[in-house]
């Protein structure tokens, strides 16, 4: 686990599971604002940062356990207000039923209680305008702070060029959701798995780029006829990684058929 300073911004960066160091997660603290709060499994890390931090407001890009694992914690020891999307708010009030490899990995996500964004969250420093991204999941939220050109996208960008997909993710919601955060004044993107990116415009640029491109080469496989895994063997050709250690629930073929599935072909 470790802290530094990107200007105001207190970043956390750690492994997702302290044993299987095979994914990066990022927090980031400002001005009383907490993006996201880790998983439970770290809790052991994160409860002295917590305590040693004013944490006054908390926005969750959305409910998965990784993001929002340590919401019930600071729900119980602070008085922090927590902010989610309204479907977030909805998903959360109960424990997370998990697969049992995902809380092994990032522990269990206890039941918390939320408040739905407001139209902005404001700060003594700063103001930072929730603005709907779905595509990883449907309650996703980023963040956007317009007078530093900073903006928070949880799980949105990543990668510029994905190769797997949850079975729930949408390509559709995804371009959709990138084409209207590219209409933003943005220079830094703050990702929570990747950390801190000052061409942040420029790289979701070439992912909109490559998703639409994907998406156009999966459905033009798809109308000649090739079958799902013949597009796979075609596009990705080597299993990934992720597909492995998520036991299938991240695969080639939930972004294949994300593709053409909301298409009429």
């Amino acid at each position: 686990m470790k802290i530094s300073k990107h200007g105001d911004i207190e970043v956390v960066k750690m492994s997702v599971n302290p044993l299987f160091r095979v994914m990066d997660i990022y927090l980031y603290f400002m001005d009383g604002l907490l993006v996201d709060t880790g998983p439970s499994i770290r809790k052991r890390g994160l409860i002295p940062i917590f305590k040693s931090w004013d944490i006054e407001q908390i926005a969750l890009t959305h409910h998965h356990e990784d993001h929002a694992g340590m919401a019930s914690w600071l729900a119980e020891h602070t008085d922090a207000t927590i902010f989610g999307h309204e479907k977030t708010i909805e998903l959360v009030n109960k424990r997370a039923q998990l697969p049992w490899y995902r809380k092994l990995f990032s522990g269990p996500r206890d039941a918390f209680q939320a408040s739905v964004y407001p139209q902005v969250i404001q700060t003594g420093k700063y103001e930072f305008y929730p603005i709907e991204t779905p595509g990883h999941t449907d309650d996703h939220v980023s963040l956007f702070e317009p007078n530093q050109g900073w903006l928070f996208t949880g799980d949105l960008y990543i990668t510029p060029y994905p190769k797997v997909f949850l079975k729930e993710e949408s390509m559709n919601a995804y371009i959709e959701s990138i084409e209207k955060l590219q209409q933003l004044d943005y220079q830094t993107i703050f990702c929570a798995h990747e950390g801190v990116i000052t061409t942040g415009k420029q790289m979701m640029d070439y992912k909109l780029d490559y998703l639409k491109g994907l998406k156009n080469e999966v459905i033009r496989l798809h109308q000649l006829g090739l079958s799902d895994q013949a597009i796979i063997k075609t596009l990705f050709p080597k299993q990934v990684k992720l597909e492995q250690i998520t036991f299938g629930s991240f695969s080639r073929l939930h972004l294949v058929r994300s593709c053409y599935m909301d298409e009429k072909v």
